[in-house]
């Protein structure tokens, strides 16, 4: 079998740690105010603290590269967890450095990144990189070959520029601004790069390269355009790129966990003729950007000779370049000029944003011929007749410590935060069914949900359901279950997040309805209802994210997992230990730090790879008093493979990462022992396994389940919904104790959504006995009382049944109807001239099932 894991692990990523102690990233009040008035938004933003002179802004590789006037971290990411939900849109037209894009896919979003300068948007895109197995070798191969070549001889600078020099840009006065040793190798790292086949690889080389341009240069500094010669010696450029490449690796790594499955696309584009973005009109959820500052910077100067290097056109950047202050200079334009591609911008901004959507700004004053102009109160003054019903400009101070390299006459001490809402409309939305044919009932649900979304029913024709949204209905849209795309004005689509959980992003989906979508699938589990079906009725009663869920017959925990996969907070228990087992596996996995988990699975695969051809005759992972009955039920070769299992899993990892392998590993269980697989009852195979391929089967079953878990993280970011922990435990539904176990007190459940045991239908402990024999050492006469307690159990002894007749027959414990309807059947049983022990045993049994379910619903 081929590797499970594709993704390079944590420690491949940080091959050259770093001491420093990562800048803790800060988490915001994610309370999204777009769904209510303007207003009250407006006035939620003013009275926020937007100095933040306390707090760090080097966090997550905010600081991967020199980049003038851009604004800190804290106010895009302020504006995006209050003016936006998770799994929305979020796009910075004026994109710079990637800031925004960074934060938004750190706090749920997707993301839209533009800038006219390509240097912006390389450091975008690997301050966001999502980094594969291919990348990693790629990068480690570049990384090794040029410490080898530091370590051994330098071809000179003469041979360098001679063999690579087709990989060098044309530089005006070349000798003027680098020495031929650093020209030489520079050409010399260029070449390597571009032999690089990974898009992402080439990425991260290029942005190292980019870091190293101006040091390896006679430019005096980062903002004092001058040269001033000095010798470079020979390797002193290489050596200085593996630095910076060290450095640029260190960050990746670790920003992994935060950006490996964050959505995000860049591009390099003018904002003033946005549409070779190809971003849809009225497709983008929220706009934080910071336009330049009038007559302020100058991009293309400050990033010259890395430009040069990176193959672009510093000259072409600067006759696009917004607000450049050499372009007043040189063309004596003014502040009417600077204002009409503002202009311009906001039109693109309005067009592209939904409607009752907001796009906020952070702008500066202008200063042109001495003539102070404040911008964002002239740009709020055109905002209505761009698009806008309402806006709001708020003022900042800026911290005296975090000034752009802005010369000190052009400087400014304050800015503004403007805020707009483009003016709110109902749009027409038509709701496509899913690919597959819906049973009648669904039918009905989907127009209820519909219903409970829209505040009326939806109308019907030849062309499906139809009817308009505001704003917030149509966010809330996106969590319909019976609905899998909205057709929106103009033919554009949108998924909803069911059709995305169930096909990820294809744009064919499946004919088929897939229950085993994320980990649903994990482990079967006989008499559970299907997750559709429980999303579809949470989504009755508009319950609102954050909300608790109660399932007390939790089973494999479908209710649990759609709690979580949907935003509410989701609580389950069952008296099945390994129901409870898997429940907590399917849902508490996904809270795993991707590369966690990655690194255990990948381990673990390495080690089974490398598995003996006959392993130790050890049953070490059994509890000695099942050994007799572990050897009844499998095969001596294959019980010692399973205890070599549990061995590795046990030994690679802990806590969730544990529970998901061993029900894994518990999910073929049945098909490598010697019980028959279809039956659920105790029989034999009438051929007994001699030995059976344990490690294949589990390998492909962890591929299988490993794989969905991945397609989820790829697509977490559509999610429109924050996500809880789930608790799931092990314990008896009818003790007031377990729910304390869950952490739940009398008036804390929302909903209550279950599937109880059907009376005296499935032998559950009879069906996973294996599993709980081999996970857990629960041995016949350790399962015998969880059989005979289980709600809605066949097993009954005499002398129970006898309790349980003389209690109905004598006591009102039960309402009035179901007292007489179990009587009455006692009667009829009685009455049969035929009645066998399993007749004779059922008013008992369901006199029983009744009591529990009754002490059930009180608790």
């Amino acid at each position: 079998m081929s590797k499970t894991v594709k993704l390079p692990k944590q420690s491949e990523l940080s091959a050259f740690p770093s001491t420093d102690e990562t800048p803790f990233a800060p988490v915001y009040a994610d309370e999204p105010l777009h769904h209510g008035p303007s207003a009250a938004a407006f006035e939620s933003l003013r009275a926020i603290d937007w100095g933040f002179t306390e707090e760090d802004t080097r966090f997550l590789g905010h600081d991967l590269h020199p980049y003038p006037a851009k604004f800190i971290p804290q106010l895009p990411g302020t504006f995006i967890s209050r003016l936006s939900s998770r799994g929305e849109l979020v796009c910075d037209p004026f994109g710079g450095s990637g800031t925004t894009a960074l934060e938004a896919i750190r706090l749920g979003r997707r993301a839209i990144s533009s800038d006219a300068n390509p240097v912006a948007t390389l450091i975008g895109r690997v301050k966001t990189a999502r980094v594969s197995g291919n990348d990693t070798s790629e990068l480690h191969g570049l990384h090794t070959a040029l410490r080898a070549l530091l370590e051994g001889k330098l071809q000179p600078a003469k041979q360098l520029i001679e063999q690579y020099g087709e990989f060098a840009p044309v530089i005006a006065n070349r000798e003027k601004w680098f020495a031929d040793e650093a020209f030489g190798e520079l050409a010399h790292i260029k070449a390597r790069i571009a032999a690089m086949s990974g898009e992402t690889a080439r990425s991260i080389a290029s942005l190292a390269l980019s870091r190293t341009v101006l040091a390896a240069s006679f430019q005096d500094s980062e903002t004092r355009y001058k040269s001033v010669t000095r010798v470079v010696e020979p390797g002193e450029v290489t050596r200085r790129y593996v630095r910076e490449f060290e450095a640029v690796m260190r960050s990746v790594a670790r920003n992994a966990s935060a950006t490996r499955y964050g959505i995000s696309k860049f591009a390099s584009a003018d904002v003033r003729f946005f549409d070779q973005l190809g971003i849809e009109e009225e497709s983008v959820d929220l706009v934080v950007t910071s336009p330049p500052y009038g007559n302020a910077t100058d991009y293309h100067l400050y990033h010259r000779f890395r430009l040069l290097w990176l193959g672009y056109d510093p000259i072409a950047l600067g006759k696009v370049e917004i607000g450049s202050h050499l372009k007043h200079q040189r063309e004596a334009s003014s502040f009417d000029s600077y204002f009409k591609d503002l202009i311009q911008a906001t039109a693109t901004i309005a067009r592209v944003l939904k409607p009752g959507r907001y796009a906020a700004m952070v702008i500066g004053d202008s200063i042109y011929s001495g003539i102070t102009y404040q911008t964002a109160e002239l740009l709020a003054a055109q905002s209505e007749s761009l698009g806008f019903s309402a806006s709001v400009v708020i003022e900042r101070e800026v911290h005296r410590t975090k000034r752009s390299f802005t010369p000190a006459g052009r400087r400014t001490l304050s800015e503004s935060l403007l805020v707009m809402q483009k003016r709110p409309k109902r749009t027409l939305v038509f709701f496509d069914t899913p690919p597959y044919r819906p049973w009648p009932y669904e039918g009905v649900l989907r127009e209820r949900e519909i219903e409970r979304i829209a505040g009326r029913p939806a109308k019907a024709d030849e062309d499906g359901l139809r009817t308009t949204l505001d704003p917030a209905s149509l966010y809330r849209a996106k969590s319909l279950v019976f609905t899998h795309q909205l057709t929106l004005p103009g033919g554009r689509r949108e998924s909803t997040w069911q059709a995305i959980l169930e096909n990820g992003m294809a744009t064919v989906a499946s004919a088929r309805k897939d229950p085993k979508y994320v980990t649903h699938g994990i482990h079967s589990y006989k008499g559970k209802f299907y997750p559709q079906l429980a999303k579809g009725l949470i989504n009755q009663l508009g319950l609102s994210h954050g909300a608790a869920i109660l399932d007390p017959f939790c089973g494999s925990g479908t209710t649990l997992l759609e709690g979580y996969l949907n935003g509410y907070r989701s609580h389950g228990c069952d008296l099945h230990p390994l129901a409870a087992h898997i429940a907590h596996a399917k849902t508490a996995v996904l809270e795993v730090e991707p590369d966690v988990l990655t690194e255990a699975v990948s381990n673990l695969v390495d080690a089974v790879e490398r598995a003996p051809v006959t392993c130790p005759a050890s049953l070490s992972q059994f509890k000695a008093e099942s050994h007799d009955e572990v050897l009844r039920w499998f095969a001596t070769p294959i019980a010692h493979k399973v205890n070599w299992l549990l061995t590795q899993i046990r030994a690679v990892s802990d806590g969730a990462v544990r529970a998901f392998l061993e029900v894994v590993l518990s999910s073929i269980i049945r098909d490598v022992s010697q019980q028959e697989p279809s039956d659920l009852r105790i029989r034999y195979r009438k051929e007994p396994l001699e030995d059976a391929d344990v490690f294949g089967m589990f390998q492909h079953q962890l591929q299988a389940q490993f794989s969905r878990v991945e397609k989820f993280w790829r697509i977490r970011g559509h999610a429109p919904n924050p996500f809880f922990q789930a608790t799931a435990v092990a314990g008896d539904n009818r003790s007031a104790h377990t729910y304390g176990q869950m952490g739940l007190v009398d008036g804390s459940v929302d909903l209550v959504l279950t599937s109880p045991p059907y009376a005296m239908a499935l032998p559950y402990i009879d069906t996973d006995r294996l599993s709980l024999l081999t996970l857990f050492g629960l041995t016949s006469s350790d399962r015998r009382p969880l059989e005979h307690n289980l709600i809605g159990s066949r097993e009954l002894n005499a002398g129970t049944r006898s309790g349980l007749e003389a209690e109905f027959s004598s006591a009102e414990t039960l309402p009035v109807e179901a007292m007489a309807f179990v009587r009455k059947l006692r009667g009829r049983v009685e009455a049969s001239k035929h009645a066998g022990f399993r007749k004779q045993n059922m008013p008992a049994l369901v006199y029983r099932f009744l009591r529990d379910m009754d002490a059930v619903i009180q608790q």
